[in-house]
């Protein structure tokens, strides 16, 4: 059984003055820049007021729509999701890895948004996102007020964060702040990030225990580029322990995409998902201003926990 759902995109400021098929193909996970074409000459892509053709420049602020056909998609893998905290205005919750923070033209039912939706029997709104594989805390709105209020804080930086990471090898430093740029590798992965020419990066790291083979560390992002904490550690030389993306030149990666990877790649991965875990947060509540600390468990596939933990 299919149906055919219409997913919009928001032009950011960055994307102002790109081609159409360009725009696309940058934001499409696994689709080329050839196959993006052949949506847009099938109309499955429109823009506002006007015919959609390849070569259309954007602008900031427009919405382009995609309609996809959905396929039947199997049952959610959670019924309900763990409660960090909960009242009237937000609600925040500990994503478990493998889940997305909202729908795509893929997976409609086990994402977050929908999940939540259903638990709570309202209507949620998310502040922030974390990738599939990523778990931790992430943090929802129930009303447009207390969205717009998160949405500013998150937007400003004025939200603290630290994640907690296992990675490879025996981390010889106790404490390190990387402030190195990132931007497009410019490789066959259009997704991957590298240090050197591009937006101004920093990050603080700790080591908080190893056992010679692995190391599970802190991280605390002073910015927020794009996979900023797993660039910075793969640059280190100590990538996420299961990260497709970053372990090697991303083989793991193009297999996933491809559906090709097997328990072997997952096995040489060290972990089915990237062992990355949102660990603490705070920020002010959107109604009454109050400072929240909110701290999500270490989940239990991770193999180390922090000294005296």
């Amino acid at each position: 059984m299919t149906a055919v759902v219409q997913v919009p995109l928001r032009v950011l400021k960055e994307h102002g003055g790109m081609r159409l098929d360009a725009f696309l193909a940058a934001r499409l996970r696994g689709y080329s820049r050839a196959r993006v074409q052949r949506l847009i000459d099938e109309g499955l892509v429109s823009l506002p007021a006007r015919g959609a053709k390849a070569s259309a420049r954007l602008a900031a602020g427009q919405t382009v729509s995609i309609r996809y056909l959905r396929t039947a998609e199997p049952p959610p893998a959670h019924e309900t999701l763990p409660l960090l905290h909960l009242d009237d205005s937000l609600a925040v919750v500990d994503k478990p890895g493998g889940v997305l923070s909202h729908p795509t033209d893929k997976v409609l039912h086990n994402t977050v948004t929908n999940i939540l939706t259903r638990q709570l029997g309202r209507k949620v709104f998310l502040a922030h996102r974390l990738d599939r594989e990523t778990s931790g805390a992430l943090v929802l709105a129930l009303d447009p007020d207390g969205a717009r209020s998160l949405y500013e804080q998150f937007a400003g930086r004025s939200v603290r964060k630290e994640y907690l990471a296992v990675v490879r090898g025996a981390v010889s430093w106790k404490k390190r702040l990387i402030d190195a740029p990132l931007g497009p590798e410019g490789g066959e992965i259009r997704v991957r990030q590298a240090v050197g020419a591009g937006a101004a990066a920093v990050t603080a790291f700790e080591r908080l225990s190893t056992d010679g083979r692995l190391s599970l560390v802190s991280a605390k992002p002073r910015t927020g580029r794009l996979h900023q904490i797993r660039a910075h550690l793969a640059h280190l030389g100590h990538p996420v322990v299961g990260d497709k993306l970053y372990i090697g030149a991303g083989e793991a990666y193009m297999k996933a995409v491809r559906r090709e990877i097997g328990r072997e790649d997952l096995a040489a991965l060290g972990a089915d998902r990237q062992l990355l875990h949102a660990w603490r947060l705070e920020f002010d509540h959107p109604k009454d201003g109050r400072r929240l600390r909110l701290e999500a468990p270490v989940p239990p596939d991770f193999p180390l926990r922090p000294e005296g933990a």
